[in-house]
C-alpha cells in the first residue's frame, strides 16, 4: 500500500498516570451482574434471563478487534454506570480473550494483579467512557474520527495488537493480507508476522498539504508551512507510554485543536532550519555521505 511520505515526527506529551475517580473500584463483570434463575423471566432489574441484554447481545463470533466492536463490550458491562452517569468501573468477564489486548489484562486476579496492571485497566475504562460520552469522537471499525473544537478533523486507526495509532483506514487491508489464511506466503506459522501494511503514529488531518497554521493558534496563526508534503503528520508514542493513556491524551489534543497545530508548525520550523543549513553548508551534498549527488 502506498503511504504518503512524511517529513515531520514529534513526540506526544503524555501526562504521568494519576489516580482517577474510578481507581481502586474495578469489578469483574460477573460481580456486577447478579445471576438469576432462568425461571424468573422478569427480574427486579427489568430484563429477562440471567444477563443484561447488552452483554448477551455481544457477538462472540465477530471480529472484536476494531475499537468500534471493543466499545460494545465495555459499554455493555458498564450499562448501569451509563444509566447513573457515574464512572465506569466494571471490567468485562472474559470477552477480551477474543481480542489481542495484553493477556495480563484479561481477567481480574486480586492475588496476582500488580498496581501497574490495575492502573492499565482503569486507563482503558477511562478512555472508553470518554470516547463513548464525547460528541467529538466517532468510531468506524478500526478508525477513530475526532472533530476539533475549531472545525478541523483528525483521523487515525487504533491498532490494539501493536498498541499504536496508525494510518487511517489501513488496518482492514493489513489484516486481510496477514490473516491466518496467508501464513503460507508470509513465513512459518510459528513466526510472528512482521509485515505491516500501515504507518505507525500517523494522523490524517483536514487541512491538506502545505497547510497554513489556523488563525486561532497563538504566535503562528496565519503562517504557511514549507515541508508539509501531505495531509498527514506523525506524533510518536514512546515505547514506555501506557497505550490507553497516550491515546486518551492524543484524542484530547485533537479535540483541543490548538496545541497539535502549534507542535506541528514548530516541527516544520525545525525542518526549515535544518534544510536551510544543509543547503548553505553543502549545496551539492555532504562529501563524505552524499557523494552520489556531487
Amino acid at each position: 500500500m502506498e503511504i504518503a511520505s512524511l517529513q515531520t515526527r514529534v513526540r506526544l506529551p503524555v501526562p504521568l498516570p494519576t489516580r482517577s475517580h474510578g481507581d481502586g473500584i474495578l469489578k469483574q463483570g460477573s460481580e456486577k451482574v447478579k445471576k438469576k434463575n432462568n425461571q424468573n423471566k422478569n427480574n427486579e432489574h427489568g430484563w429477562d434471563g440471567d444477563v443484561h441484554p447488552e452483554i448477551a447481545a455481544i457477538d462472540h463470533n465477530a471480529n472484536l478487534e476494531p475499537i468500534e466492536q471493543l466499545m460494545t463490550i465495555f459499554s455493555a458491562y458498564n450499562h448501569q454506570h451509563r444509566a447513573d452517569g457515574t464512572a465506569w468501573s466494571v471490567w468485562p468477564d472474559w470477552e477480551l480473550v477474543l481480542t489481542s489486548m495484553d493477556d495480563d489484562l484479561h481477567f481480574i486476579d486480586a492475588d496476582r494483579d500488580t498496581p501497574e496492571i490495575i492502573a492499565q485497566r482503569q486507563h482503558w475504562l477511562n478512555l472508553m467512557q470518554f470516547i463513548y460520552d464525547s460528541d467529538a469522537v466517532t468510531l468506524d471499525g478500526y478508525t477513530i474520527i475526532v472533530n476539533g473544537i475549531h472545525g478541523h478533523q483528525f483521523t487515525f486507526d487504533m491498532c490494539l495488537e501493536y498498541e499504536y495509532w496508525v494510518s487511517p483506514r489501513s488496518l482492514i487491508e493489513h489484516y486481510q493480507k496477514t490473516n491466518e489464511n496467508a501464513t503460507g506466503i508470509l513465513g512459518p506459522p510459528w513466526k510472528r508476522n512482521t509485515l505491516l501494511y500501515f504507518s505507525r503514529h500517523e494522523i490524517e488531518h483536514s487541512l491538506g498539504e502545505y497547510w497554513i497554521c489556523p488563525e486561532h493558534v497563538p504566535e503562528y496563526g496565519g503562517q504557511s508551512t514549507r515541508y508539509t508534503h501531505g495531509n498527514r503528520f506523525c506524533i510518536d508514542k514512546h515505547v514506555d507510554d501506557i497505550f490507553p493513556l497516550a491515546l486518551f491524551s492524543l484524542i484530547q489534543m485533537c479535540i483541543d485543536d490548538t496545541e497539535i497545530w502549534k507542535m506541528m508548525f514548530e516541527q516544520d520550523m525545525r525542518d526549515i532550519e535544518h534544510h536551510d543549513f544543509m543547503e548553505s553548508e553543502w549545496p551539492g551534498g555532504r562529501p563524505d555521505q552524499d557523494w552520489e549527488y556531487q
